[in-house]
């Protein structure tokens, strides 16, 4: 976290490009699924929306946990 931004981004793609195909298609099938069946559970009222404001602050108390 010390490294400034542009070095943890360079870093990123440093260690993205390191997976092989196989794994970045099968996280990107995985990511693709979940999405999938996210949305198919809110359009069929099982999965309620939430503001953003309300996401980020759970975000940040699961955070300083």
């Amino acid at each position: 976290m010390s490294l400034p931004a542009n070095e943890r981004a360079r870093l990123i793609d440093v260690l993205w490009d390191s997976l092989s195909s196989a794994d970045v298609k099968a996280h990107e099938a995985a990511w693709a699924a979940e999405a999938e069946r996210r949305i198919d559970a809110f359009d069929a009222g099982k999965l309620k929306a939430q503001d953003a404001q309300s996401v980020l602050s759970g975000l940040h108390k699961g955070l300083r946990k």
